[in-house]
């Protein structure tokens, strides 16, 4: 039985308070509908709705609740509803009197007998049970939509539980941020079998509501991984309650589990042979929540210490893709095309994907931009946007006259929107009107925008194929043309809002054109002599000195990069002047007349974090030889700075040897 107790009494009680004046009556004049800019086009003939042909009253309340509902909520127009979705729940009501005549409720029957039941019912009327979709595959019948959809909305309407014991957690209903131009706002764990159900809802609560640890779309994608390991679990060993026996032979047997299952989820997975990313999200998943039911001494928790039951071997490595096989960025040559077609697109979809091509942000952080998103500085004008990802607020990044006047236009139409009250959070791309009111442009609805385009206006690559875009190519884009217009990668970085250079590089993937660029300097340039004289260099000849394929520098310019110049030197060869390479010649030369008190404490810490920097962008590139000059740098440097942190004051030669004395004392004077 449903876990909602429900009775006739509560049911008339509850609906009846809520349906008012027009709502409440058993016929709904067309002429007197009380919202006319939602009526949509209405054929003539159609005067009323009549709500007297459901036989069960308390299923006619359910259905007339659930309609002014969806109407009022903008969730339909009059014009669909008497169309399609009245006759459909009208029919939904014929079955429930034939097959189920003593119910109160639409929810007094178990889920899965009514849906068995009614696909029964549907293909004993001849109603198919699935539709050919216009783009390929098949999608369900409208019949079996209504059920669901009713089903749905009546359990929640009458279970009066807080939020997080429900099976099904609405976002809006938590009180915390989530990404409000995603349209997926449930939190789902009926895919979690009992009795481990409790378990899986109680971490979640824990680490997403209590803690804030984990966002929602985290939460949302532990789920859909975490079923697997409680259906192992149950599978085999159905008499636990708990996952305290749990041992490493049961891990290794996870592991096999998963490999041999089919990769459910969206059409693009399943029924696929699982990745090692699905593993690796699979077994992730898992060592999470045991490592946070240890960590807070959980009954439930498992005896064995989680670093004994699940080891780094046990993580397969992700598999890497060509980048150009793989283009994950939108090319020049493809956004010239979109630039070509973008006035036929929806203008503030047009006008949201020039400024996210524009600035690097996520498409969810355009669509969740604030009105109020400019700011002028002297140096010019920067586009303000919270990073949500990385937890950063109000990043700016500098913008051109022309993306600011695009900006001010869509900022002039929100502003003079007649349905501008219903921009509660004040977003500069808002939805108005329909059941998302209030909530930011959907990311999606820009994706589909975009490959509609394609399609319908032929936005082709090199292969002549209708290009498939993504919206985080666009952030793509941003980083690879910064780092090929030759910007420094922490300052990419900073523009990006990325926490580490790693993340960066990701995105920067340097072009074959600026690689041809570099290597033609190249070709242009000098070398020293042994005397100490600049003269004109030769390349190959200087790889040929030094046992170097010319086919090898070319395509490894990067990590024979140093600040100052090139290394012509290989990589496995030692360098001869490592031991000369310290800049300070007071230190490198042990300075009799140099000194260090703690007064230069802040000079040394500045010079070790400036080299700590360097070092973790030499090792991001692979420049192993920049790696080698410095590390003896900041080893004295370190040196140095950790003696003046022990107090132990002048650094440097003692008295006797420091001072002048007797024959030296006149030689230099």
């Amino acid at each position: 039985m449903n876990i909602v107790a429900i009775n006739s009494n509560k049911i008339q009680r509850k609906v009846m308070n809520d349906l008012k004046g027009y709502w409440a009556l058993d016929e709904w004049k067309i002429e007197e509908f009380p919202l006319p800019d939602r009526r949509g086009k209405i054929k003539e003939t159609k005067k009323i709705v009549d709500f007297n042909k459901i036989s069960n009253e308390y299923i006619k309340l359910e259905i007339k609740y659930y309609s002014f509902y969806s109407l009022t909520n903008e969730i339909w127009l009059l014009s669909s509803f008497m169309e399609k979705h009245f006759y459909k729940m009208y029919f939904l009501s014929k079955f429930l009197v034939e097959k189920f005549p003593q119910v109160t409720s639409i929810i007094d029957i178990p889920y899965t007998t009514l849906l068995d039941e009614y696909k029964l019912y549907l293909t004993e009327n001849n109603k198919p049970l699935k539709y050919p979709h216009h783009r390929g595959g098949e999608f369900i019948s409208p019949y079996l939509g209504v059920c669901k959809s009713l089903y749905d909305f009546f359990s929640n309407y009458y279970d009066e539980r807080p939020e997080h014991q429900k099976d099904k957690w609405n976002i809006k209903r938590l009180g915390i941020p989530y990404n409000m131009s995603r349209r997926d706002r449930f939190l789902n764990f009926t895919s979690i079998k009992f009795p481990f159900r409790e378990l899986v809802k109680k971490y979640v609560n824990q680490t997403l509501l209590i803690h804030q640890q984990i966002t929602f779309a985290t939460a949302q994608n532990i789920l859909k991984k975490m079923y697997l390991f409680f259906d192992f679990i149950v599978e085999t060993y159905p008499k636990w309650i708990d996952l305290q026996n749990l041992q490493r032979q049961d891990i290794e047997d996870f592991l096999f589990y998963v490999r041999n299952r089919e990769m459910g989820g969206k059409s693009y997975t399943k029924n696929r042979v699982p990745s090692n990313r699905h593993v690796i999200e699979c077994l992730s998943n898992v060592r999470r929540i045991i490592e946070y039911m240890q960590g807070f001494e959980w009954k439930e928790a498992p005896k064995t210490p989680v670093n004994r039951l699940i080891f780094p071997e046990d993580f397969p490595r992700r598999e890497k893709k060509n980048y150009h096989e793989h283009v994950k960025h939108v090319p020049d040559f493809i956004w010239e095309q979109v630039l070509e077609n973008l006035h036929n697109l929806d203008s503030e979809i047009a006008r949201l994907i020039v400024i996210m091509e524009a600035t690097g942000f996520r498409v969810s952080d355009v669509c969740q931009l604030q009105l109020n998103c400019l700011a002028y500085k002297q140096d010019g004008w920067w586009l303000v946007g919270d990073q949500r990802k990385v937890n950063v607020k109000e990043h700016i990044v500098p913008i051109s006259e022309e993306i600011v006047e695009i900006v001010k236009i869509q900022q002039e139409y929100i502003n003079n929107h007649e349905k501008k009250h219903n921009n509660l959070n004040q977003f500069l791309f808002p939805v108005l009107t329909g059941k998302n009111r209030g909530m930011a442009f959907s990311q999606k609805s820009v994706t589909y925008a975009l490959n509609q385009l394609a399609e319908k206006y032929k936005i082709l690559d090199k292969n002549g194929e209708i290009f498939p875009f993504k919206n985080h190519a666009f952030r793509h884009r941003y980083g690879v043309n910064l780092i090929n217009n030759g910007m420094n990668i922490l300052h990419v970085q900073k523009l990006m809002a990325h926490t580490s250079p790693e993340m960066t590089l990701t995105y920067a993937k340097i072009s074959d054109n600026t690689l041809r660029r570099e290597w033609e300097k190249v070709q242009n340039s000098v070398r020293i002599d042994t005397t100490g004289e600049l003269i004109q260099a030769s390349l190959p000849e200087q790889a040929e000195e030094n046992g170097l394929e010319l086919e090898w520098i070319r395509h490894n310019m990067d990590s024979i990069r140093l600040d100052h110049g090139l290394c012509i030197k290989s990589p496995k060869v030692s360098c001869e002047f490592l031991d000369y390479s310290l800049e300070t010649p007071c230190i490198k030369n042990n300075c009799r007349s140099f000194h260090v008190d703690t007064t230069f404490l802040d000079y040394y810490n500045a010079q070790i974090s400036k080299m700590e920097e360097d070092i973790i962008k030499y090792q991001t590139s692979g420049r192993i030889r920049s790696i080698e000059l410095i590390q003896p740098k900041l080893n004295k440097y370190k040196e140095i700075r950790d003696s003046l942190k022990n107090e132990i004051g002048i650094f440097g030669m003692p008295k006797h040897k420091r001072e002048y004395i007797g024959e030296e004392r006149k030689i230099d004077g």
